[in-house]
């Protein structure tokens, strides 16, 4: 009676993860195919690859309060120059990790990259977002998002996760978990140059 049952799991198991596997992959080509036919009307100076959360493909363009100042902040304004994006939460553990990394290359790469961190604020609260701000010494733009909007639509899975983007708005690496310093340091030259 033991052996049919076990059976029975695996077969539910193998089947719920070839239909997630499933959905993932049409979501994404779906996204893609949308992308590249959104693609073919990019603005001067702004790559013609499809839009997608990956590697080789243009970022997805966002939109999202800033705090402190309440200001929108809209990455579409900052194509033409290279753009660090981390995703991150005042709990997560190896946020806490990279976090002084990061402020240590704003000192060396604030003047040549545009640093962007978004606080997926949907799984966190404003007051652990400030005090996390606060005690790391976070002077650059944070954006909120509150919705958790901007951390599905990249795609972000594990916290943090990081994406660098050139110039032309092209993601050219990402980074899933936290970062190490010389990582960071590296991809940051690379796309400041």
């Amino acid at each position: 009676m033991k052996k049919p049952l076990k059976w029975l799991w695996v077969g539910t198991g193998a089947a719920l993860l070839i239909a997630v596997v499933g959905t993932v992959t049409l979501k994404q080509n779906s996204l893609v195919a949308s992308s590249i036919a959104s693609s073919a009307n990019a603005a001067p100076g702004v790559s013609s690859v499809a839009v997608a959360p990956q590697t080789g493909y243009r970022m997805p363009p966002f939109k999202l309060q800033e705090y402190p100042d309440n200001q929108t902040i809209d990455t579409e304004k900052q194509i033409g120059k290279p753009i660090f994006i981390n995703f991150w939460t005042s709990w997560c553990i190896y946020c806490k990790l990279e976090t002084p990394y990061i402020v240590q290359a704003y000192k060396q790469y604030g003047d040549k990259v545009v640093f962007l961190s978004v606080n997926v604020t949907a799984q966190d609260s404003m007051a652990d977002m400030e005090q996390f701000v606060k005690q790391y010494g976070i002077t650059w733009p944070v954006a909120l998002d509150t919705k958790g909007t901007v951390t599905n639509e990249y795609g972000v899975i594990g916290l943090p996760t990081s994406f660098f983007v050139n110039r032309q708005g092209v993601i050219v690496a990402t980074n899933v978990g936290a970062i190490s310093k010389e990582n960071l340091m590296a991809e940051l030259e690379r796309i400041s140059k």
